[in-house]
């Protein structure tokens, strides 16, 4: 009995489960749109009780926010169990130029201290125009908006709490990428960390001209298990093109021009903006 008291432990823990999610919320799917009236694919979960008015919790990522279909739901909710059972609004969103949201990817999007029209979009700005549009259209939120995501959404998180939203009032940026040339992923101190970015950009780097559900990502063959046979077969780096990505591959060829710390890479380097932060970090 003490085992099965354990393990039911566990499963409240670590997972609310469908079952939960769909007694508690209702899903809506939304296309938001910016100031340069591109529109971004956004989910809502919102709670089926109406005692109160409730916080959004939001996560921007370029990783899909599937399932897609307002009769689709995911399996669990928010950073954390604890979280998904407390009945925030829970909200996913592509990011501009990824899967069903409209607009250009940019990778590491570089920050406009100074913008000068609607033109002028950022991560930062996508994220204010979210928060705005979510705040006075969602039913039953509290005007209160706290952002989180690991890794690249850490990123956008990051971001977005640049000249943030006055809604905006918390966020979580947890490993952040901050700079990819110096110390986050493709690069150590300035050395290309080739099988990673190799192997990321290969199923990620891959254009999407118009908005589209995301295709199944198969892993790159490299036709060995031994990864570093692979590489040293493949010969000088500029065969990375030359034999597989046929410059299909955008920001690997942009990498193979930037070989060191240029403009290209400081203006993706986010930190020197991270300055008069409002909301409160964690």
């Amino acid at each position: 009995m003490r085992l099965l008291a354990g393990l039911l432990t566990a499963v409240a823990l670590f997972g609310q489960g469908k079952a939960f999610i769909l007694e508690n919320y209702t899903k809506y799917e939304y296309r938001v749109p910016m100031r340069d009236g591109k529109r971004l694919f956004t989910s809502v979960y919102l709670p089926k009780d109406q005692s109160q008015k409730w916080p959004i919790l939001m996560n921007r990522t370029p990783y899909t926010v599937a399932p897609y279909g307002p009769d689709q739901y995911k399996e669990d909710l928010g950073p954390s169990t604890i979280l998904g059972k407390s009945k925030y609004i829970f909200v996913y969103q592509d990011v501009r130029g990824k899967h069903l949201s409209e607009g250009e990817f940019i990778n590491m999007t570089p920050h406009k201290a100074v913008k000068n029209g609607p033109k002028d979009v950022d991560e930062s700005s996508d994220t204010y125009d979210t928060i705005d549009w979510l705040t006075k259209n969602l039913p039953n939120n509290n005007g209160k908006v706290c952002t989180y995501g690991i890794s690249y959404p850490g990123f956008y998180t990051a971001a977005g709490m640049i000249d943030a939203h006055p809604a905006h009032v918390c966020a979580s940026p947890q490993a952040p990428i901050t700079d990819w040339f110096t110390g986050d992923d493709f690069h150590r101190n300035g050395a290309l960390y080739l099988p990673h970015a190799f192997n990321f950009l290969g199923g990620f780097g891959k254009a999407r001209p118009e908005p589209m559900l995301p295709p199944k990502r198969e892993p790159f063959d490299h036709g060995t298990p031994d990864g570093y046979k692979f590489f040293l077969k493949m010969g000088p780096l500029y065969n990375a093109n030359e034999k597989y990505y046929k410059n299909e591959i955008a920001f690997w060829t942009d990498m193979m021009k930037h070989d060191t710390y240029d403009e290209f890479w400081q203006s993706r380097n986010l930190r020197p903006h991270l300055k008069s932060i409002k909301p409160a970090v964690m």
